[in-house]
């Protein structure tokens, strides 16, 4: 086997150095990859580490403030809401604001149960990495070894995608349908992109509600290269429908959660 695989190369140059560049392309694209995921694990645990350290003082600092409300617990509690502001979500820092304009107690309350709300949150996301831990190094090993192959997949579909895209649009025989041809790959690339994107929210739970003008504007930016079945001249149309989405999007806002407490 050994010798037909080397006559295979000594007789293939050109397929041998391809296969050389692309394997070492994808080793270190592997390895920057990998990198990459564990420097976002570890952020991940150090600033949900922190998070919880200082959810849980100003939990009990607005407990001081709301039970003694005297001069020093107040002071203590305006330092730590600044320390704790990179952190807060956006309807606590609005309370903060509010507390800071009028010391009202009655804000207190309120940010005292946001932040019990927030707090459990980080308990429980804590619970879910003391929980991999507890599965064995070996797994958290094995994990971090297949994390970065899909990165990496996706990375090398992405260029044969665009190496077969200019493959076609070399191949057109006028400038105009050349055109058609790379506009209509832009198209179908920015729709599977949305598509894809979609799909990894929702799976993770992370989309959010988007209200029906929003959904509308997906529905028309993800169906809008539909139309270049009827027509390789309709590609620009396709582009128009998913430039117009955009724009849509960016001026209809999400419309606001409902907080449970």
């Amino acid at each position: 086997m050994w010798t037909q695989l080397a006559e295979f190369l000594q007789a293939n140059g050109r397929e041998t150095l391809i296969i050389s560049v692309v394997g070492t392309l994808l080793v270190w694209m592997y390895k920057q990859f990998k990198g990459m995921i564990d420097r976002e694990q570890q952020e991940k645990l150090t600033t949900v580490q922190l998070k919880q350290v200082l959810f849980t003082k100003l939990e009990l600092n607005l407990a001081s403030v709301l039970h003694l409300g005297d001069e020093e617990s107040k002071r203590r509690l305006l330092e730590l809401l600044g320390e704790c502001g990179p952190y807060l979500s956006r309807m606590q820092r609005t309370l903060v604001r509010d507390y800071c304009k009028s010391f009202d107690p009655g804000v207190l309350y309120t940010l005292q149960e946001l932040t019990i709300h927030e707090a459990d949150k980080l308990d429980r996301q804590m619970e879910k990495l003391d929980e991999a831990k507890d599965s064995g190094e070996w797994l958290i090993y094995i994990q971090r070894l297949y994390a970065p192959v899909w990165p990496t997949i996706t990375f090398a579909l992405v260029a044969v995608y665009i190496l077969g895209l200019f493959l076609l649009v070399g191949q057109g025989a006028t400038s105009w349908i050349q055109i058609n041809i790379l506009i209509s790959g832009i198209s179908i690339f920015f729709s599977i992109s949305l598509a894809i994107g979609v799909v990894l929210l929702v799976t993770k739970n992370e989309m959010g509600k988007q209200g029906a003008k929003r959904w509308g504007a997906f529905a028309l930016f993800l169906l809008s290269p539909l139309l270049i079945l009827i027509g390789l001249d309709m590609s620009l149309i396709s582009i128009a429908i998913q430039v117009a989405a955009i724009v849509s999007l960016s001026f209809n806002k999400r419309p606001p959660g409902i907080i449970r407490l």
